[in-house]
């Protein structure tokens, strides 16, 4: 067998074991081969530059089919020349792995020679560039790691790997290439168009928040054709990311392009449908124009606009005094509340003082000075019984003592559940209460003239000193209740609801014209004050 024929035997096995991924054969064949360099003029580091029909190297096969052990392995007797070779598919061994997502391989290759992430092939496509319309998320972050500047490899069509991943909505692509550099979302392709034109194209609303995060500025840029994203998006019928664009409020929705359009002539040409309906309406909220009415003033558009606004205003304050009318409603509920718990307390009070009053009034005719008749036809008999003094005593006691009981009885025998009505048995109650009071007190002092007797200054002093203090505490009790429930020396402006400020502002409350001012409150005896 001629020298050509054991060569062409030779190569075929040496492919055959490189694809096969059978290390230990892979060896031994080397092994042979080196033993025989003398014999055969071919040497291992020829065989890793040799080709075969498709113009793959033994690198490039294993990198295509991620035989990492292998590829290793060769790899050592390789150097970067033989790396670089190309196949007739234009790519080389780097290329290859990286577009099948071989991160073994790749992160091998990368760290030797990070020039190999800037190898392009004939149109100028880059490593990064088929990693990243794979989808080979673990293989970008890898080569961008390595160089990042490859992020701005432009293909001869002007795209970057940005522009297509934006395209077909890889939402993980696209935040790793911004990441590692954000300007690249301003680059521009031939025809003028960045990656939000690219990814407004697409149908993933992700995509194109992702890249006005990284810059907004370019909302508004125009195309070769004067087309902006609103433009495109548009035409392209993408009815969710027309109305995440016309969220910014720095989008000019009425952008006119080349052909004198704006996005609502573009809108008015779209096939019937309810993503046409959907996107013509998002215009209209907006304030787009046609073109044709740009820079003129709309009457119809700025009346609608204006009724809007009102609308909004109107449910705003509506939903103010909404909330406004919780809170009185809950002051009112707290003040109904305190004002049925000092009714109680009062009621409790009285109950008490009605009983001791009652007390007092029964053990005091039982406890008279100078005592009783012991024997005779007067046994039992007060000594003191003959006495106008002891006789008026008796009365006005006795008057305070049924008058008492008779406020026992009413207290424990009725039960108001309104406060309203609480306060009126109170009220009742509490003025049996001043009589007995009022009887108490003249019994005692006119028991005092009995004991100490009618000539001496002790009772005219307890007298002069008794009654005023009585006669002043009832008095004033009277002007606070006459005032209470008739309104006597009350100022009229306490009365006076404040409608000045109220009538000057746009509101469709009727509660806060019902609340007065704090500093009344806080001025008014009346409102410190409640007299029953």
């Amino acid at each position: 067998m001629d020298s050509k024929c054991l060569r062409l035997i030779t190569h075929q096995s040496f492919f055959s074991a490189v694809r096969s991924g059978d290390l230990d054969s892979l060896k031994q064949l080397l092994d042979k081969l080196a033993g025989d360099e003398p014999s055969n003029g071919s040497t291992v580091h020829d065989l890793m530059a040799l080709q075969n029909d498709a113009g793959e190297t033994v690198l490039y096969v294993a990198a295509e089919n991620n035989l990492q052990e292998v590829f290793t392995y060769l790899l050592g007797f390789s150097d970067i020349q033989t790396l670089k070779i190309r196949s007739k598919s234009d790519m080389d061994a780097f290329h290859v792995a990286a577009k099948r997502g071989h991160l073994g391989i790749v992160k091998e290759l990368a760290g030797i020679s990070p020039e190999l992430c800037s190898s392009c092939d004939s149109t100028n496509t880059s490593p990064l560039y088929s990693a990243a319309v794979q989808d080979h998320l673990d293989v970008v972050n890898a080569i961008l790691d390595a160089d990042a500047r490859s992020v701005r490899i432009v293909r001869k069509n002007g795209k970057t790997a940005l522009h297509t991943a934006a395209r077909y909505g890889l939402v993980r692509i696209v935040k790793a290439l911004i990441e590692h550099d954000p300007g690249v979302v301003s680059i521009k392709d031939k025809k003028g168009q960045t990656a939000l034109h690219m990814a407004v194209k697409g149908q993933c609303p992700s995509v194109v928040e992702e890249i006005l995060l990284a810059d907004c500025s370019i909302l508004n840029e125009p195309d070769k054709k004067g087309n902006t994203a609103v433009h495109i998006a548009t035409r392209k019928c993408r009815s969710q990311i027309v109305s995440l664009l016309l969220s910014y409020t720095s989008l000019d929705v009425n952008a006119i392009n080349n052909q004198h359009q704006t996005a609502m002539d573009l809108a008015d040409k779209l096939p019937y449908g309810d993503s046409a309906l959907e996107i013509k309406e998002s215009l209209v909220e907006a304030g787009a124009k046609h073109a044709r009415h740009v820079g003129r003033v709309d009457e119809a558009m700025e009346l609608k606009r204006t009724v809007s606004d009102i609308k909004h205003e109107v449910h705003s304050q509506l939903k103010e005094n909404e909330q406004t009318r919780r809170r009185v409603s809950g002051i009112a509920k707290e003040l109904k509340k305190l004002h049925r718990e000092a009714v109680q307390n009062t009621t409790n009070s009285v109950t008490v003082v009605a009983v001791l009053f009652a007390s007092i009034a029964f053990l005091a005719i039982f406890n008279l000075p100078g005592q009783y008749f012991m024997d005779g036809q007067d046994v039992g008999k007060a000594k003191i019984a003959e006495s106008v003094a002891f006789r008026v005593f008796c009365l006005l006691n006795a008057t305070s003592l049924f008058i008492s009981l008779a406020v026992v009885v009413v207290q424990i025998t009725l039960v108001a559940w309104d406060t309203r009505a609480q306060k009126q048995v109170v009220s009742v109650v509490n003025k049996l209460m001043w009589a007995a009071c009022t009887c108490t007190c003249g019994a005692f002092l006119s028991i005092a003239f009995v004991v100490v007797g009618q000539e001496s200054w002790m009772a005219i002093t307890v007298t002069l000193t008794g009654a005023p203090i009585l006669i002043g505490t009832l008095a004033s009790m009277c002007y606070f209740v006459f005032r209470q429930h008739f309104g006597i020396f009350r100022n009229d402006s306490q009365r006076r609801i404040r409608r000045a400020s109220g009538s000057k502002s746009f509101s469709w409350s009727v509660y806060s014209a019902n609340l007065s001012d704090p500093d009344d409150y806080n001025n008014s005896d009346f409102d410190r004050i409640y007299a029953l």
